[in-house]
């Protein structure tokens, strides 16, 4: 028997960051549906286009979950490691990618960073989650690796519905005012499935 339902309550209940994420793993099979809607989302081909133009060369992505975003960009930049705070996430990406690299790690890790020196940083759908350590990121960002960039994804909600992180941003354009980066491109998806909700993605570098 699982301890919640649902696994969105393992995050965020209630309007309240939980952040679970290893009994998550553990108790459901495919949470946002990773293996299956998500591998078709269109701000996911978006990323690996930007990947494609930008050359990059170096790349980690935070907050992999089961590796299915790892493993595309993979195909095109083989030097790209795939990062969760998950050790069963990981495992299981491990399992189904054994040719790519993953590590269990703590968002942001700064030494991790330090060590891998990434031309280029992938935060899928994670920013919900790691709000409270967001600043420090940022300013680690442009401090050390003003040159790096950052290709950044992440569900907005209908006026109204999100109650978690509505005092620091709500849609695309706050979001990036709250970055405060230097943007190459940006964009907002919209599909009937999403409810009045956008999946917004940019990618930006502090240089």
């Amino acid at each position: 028997m699982t301890k919640y339902k649902k696994y969105q309550d393992y995050v965020i209940k209630d309007g309240i960051f939980i952040g679970d994420f290893e009994q998550m793993y553990q108790d459901f099979l495919d949470p946002w549906e990773q293996t299956e809607r998500e591998k078709f989302a269109s701000e996911k081909a978006v990323c690996i286009n930007i990947i494609k133009s930008l050359s990059c060369k170096n790349i980690i992505e935070l907050g992999c979950g089961f590796g299915q975003l790892t493993n595309r960009i993979n195909q095109i930049c083989p030097n790209v490691l795939g990062v969760d705070i998950s050790k069963t996430a990981i495992a299981k990406a491990s399992k189904r990618y054994p040719h790519c690299k993953f590590e269990v790690s703590i968002f942001p890790h700064l030494d991790l960073l330090r060590k891998i020196k990434p031309d280029c940083i992938v935060m899928a759908e994670i920013t919900w989650y790691v709000l409270d350590q967001l600043d420090e990121f940022l300013f680690f960002l442009k401090k050390e690796f003003p040159n790096t960039y950052l290709i950044h994804t992440l569900m907005t909600y209908k006026s109204g519905e999100q109650k978690y992180g509505a005092n620091k941003f709500t849609n695309l354009r706050e979001i990036k005012e709250y970055f405060g980066m230097n943007y190459l491109e940006s964009g907002e998806i919209e599909r009937l499935e999403y409810n009045g909700g956008k999946r917004t993605y940019f990618v930006g570098r502090f240089k």
